[in-house]
């Protein structure tokens, strides 16, 4: 279980790192209140990013549990699918709405 939440969170911190510095690029090409928020707090950003692509993985990891064959259709499959579904939505919601805060609201 440490393993995987290891490799989702490399995954979701080099996406983070990919789409931070362009998000960046494109927000200070024109002055607007986004130029303002990735020069200020591009670190929250990144965060918040981190935090909605790990929400992501884990639901997506959460279907494949509901859905799969894998294990033969075990009674507890349904279980953590269904748990990894939740707890994802909530990692996810959490991560949007740092963003929305900072960059919309």
């Amino acid at each position: 279980m440490i393993q995987r939440l290891i490799k989702l969170s490399g995954v979701a911190a080099f996406v983070a790192c990919v789409l931070t510095p362009v998000g960046y690029l494109l927000a200070t090409r024109h002055p607007s209140r986004f130029q303002d928020a990735f020069q200020n707090h591009w670190e929250i950003i990144a965060a918040g990013l981190v935090l909605v692509v790990l929400g992501l993985l884990e639901m997506g990891r959460g279907l494949v549990l509901c859905f799969s064959v894998l294990g033969a259709f075990e009674e507890s499959n349904l279980a953590r699918g269904g748990a990894s579904l939740l707890v994802g939505s909530g990692i996810s919601a959490l991560g949007a709405a740092v963003l929305y805060n900072l960059l919309l609201g």
